[in-house]
């Protein structure tokens, strides 16, 4: 009798009398056997499958302890060895999962599954079996795989499993790079924005202590998860959605702190990404972070305005520099700092740079100073502003003056003079954008329209042609 064969009968007999569901071992020595087809290994799944499509409609298959009022001691024995073996046979259906054959590996996630899905009739979701199956999908590393489980996690009872998994995961496996994509991708996708509107309320019923657990979970959980280590891509996507997607969920975003004072710390792109939700935490949870002015400060140099995120990098110093309470010396520093680095900036990035500069000293009056003081004042014969100091308070910024427009007003582009000459206007008028949307290339093509005229080739229109002129030059033959 071929395996094929045996498991066909095996299944039938199982099938027809559950005397016989010792069999059950049978069918899970076939599936474990080494160097077996592909198709007797998901005939062997598709037995299992039918064979507990049938035994799982008993509640005392899920649940320990046995609260039955059957006193038979055989009976206790039977249905605890089914337990034991289902567990077995969940296992050995979970660790296919990472399977390298397609096939196989879809058949054992579905099976699988389904076993979790049967189970939730009478119990919630077991947390081991959970986790088994959330690991496995995790350990193969497929994007495909990771993405069908995503659209599991939808009700409370697979989101708090989920989480708990996602964060024991985290920790067992904290030293393996390779992981992380694929933990941020299950761990993104699941959602408690609304759960965390409903804990807001503070009921003291059954479900809102089920959300609070969740949303506290999911706290531990990302902070697990962010010390995993990362890719650099991984790790500025993540910075760049933390304010957005992350924060506002948490119960507790104050236990980011740690992760995002490094990252400011690092300089760079990643310091810049971790501005947004650092300035969050500042404002709106009362994080005590005295230095990040002057760690903002420190990066404005002259490469930043070169850099792909540098428009970015304005927009959120256009938000940070907002408001009225922040003090002159502040604000004269950055203004001051930003124009200087203008002077060998690209125009479209020169654009930018003084819209900004020109609503900071719309906002903040007490900086107009720098702009209005004349070629005769000192400040402009010999300019007090130390570019190298790394303190705003000791830079003598509001010493000086905004010398560098003279600079700019002779600009080769004429939108940068045009922006100058609004700077200089007295009206207190924001200008409505900063221009983020403008390039290089769009500046050009911009002025080539402008220019885009046919030049005259003749002021008098010629009325006949001498071909003796140009005889010695040209043949008309």
């Amino acid at each position: 009798m071929s395996k094929m064969e045996q498991l066909s009968a095996l299944t039938a007999k199982i099938l027809s009398d559950v005397s016989y569901t010792n069999e059950i071992v049978t069918i899970l020595d076939i599936l474990a056997e080494e160097k077996q087809s592909e198709i007797l290994t998901i005939t062997a799944l598709s037995s299992l499958k039918k064979i507990y499509e049938k035994l799982q409609t008993n509640r005392w298959m899920f649940e320990e302890g046995d609260k039955t009022e059957d006193k038979d001691k055989e009976v206790l024995e039977y249905r605890q060895w089914m337990r034991d073996t289902y567990n077995e046979v969940f296992s050995a259906i979970t660790s296919l999962i990472t399977s390298p054959h397609q096939q196989v590996q879809d058949t054992a996630f579905s099976i699988s599954l389904s076993f979790l899905t049967a189970e939730t009739v009478f119990v919630k979701l077991p947390r081991e079996r959970t986790f088994l199956f959330i690991e496995q999908v995790l350990l193969t590393k497929n994007t495909d795989l990771v993405s069908k489980l995503s659209k599991e996690v939808s009700d409370l009872d697979w989101k708090f499993a989920a989480l708990k998994a996602v964060g024991r995961f985290s920790k067992l496996h904290c030293g393996d790079q390779t992981l992380s994509d694929f933990v941020y991708q299950l761990l993104s996708a699941i959602d408690i924005s609304e759960l965390s509107q409903h804990q807001e309320e503070k009921q003291k019923t059954d479900a809102s202590k089920t959300i609070h657990h969740i949303c506290k979970t999911y706290n531990s959980t990302w902070v697990l998860f962010l010390k995993m280590p990362k890719s650099r891509e991984l790790y500025h996507t993540i910075l760049s959605s933390l304010h957005e997607n992350v924060i506002p969920r948490m119960h507790n975003p104050k236990l980011l702190i740690d992760f995002l004072v490094d990252s400011y710390n690092l300089g760079g792109t990643a310091s810049l990404l971790a501005l947004n939700s650092l300035f969050i935490l500042i404002t709106k949870y009362n994080l005590d972070y005295p230095s990040f002015y002057p760690k903002l400060y420190r990066m404005l140099t002259p490469d930043l305005l070169h850099t792909s995120y540098v428009a970015r990098f304005i927009m959120m110093l256009d938000i940070f520099l907002k408001s009225p309470l922040l003090p002159a010396y502040l604000v004269a520093a950055f203004a001051k700092r930003l124009a200087h680095n203008a002077l060998q900036a690209p125009p479209h990035v020169v654009i930018i740079v003084m819209r900004f500069i020109t609503n900071l000293v719309k906002l903040h009056p007490s900086v107009k100073r720098l702009v209005h003081r004349g070629k005769d004042h000192a400040a402009v014969r010999a300019d007090p502003f130390l570019y190298a100091e790394e303190d705003p308070a000791q830079c003598n910024a509001l010493q000086s003056s905004l010398w560098e427009l003279e600079v700019l007003a002779e600009h080769f582009c004429p939108a940068v003079p045009a922006v100058v000459k609004t700077l200089r206007k007295p009206t207190d008028e924001i200008l409505v954008g900063l221009g983020l949307e403008k390039d290089y290339d769009s500046l050009f093509k911009e002025y080539l329209k402008m220019w885009n005229k046919d030049p005259p080739l003749e002021f008098e229109e010629p009325m006949s042609f001498d071909q003796s002129e140009y005889s010695d030059i040209f043949s008309f033959n």
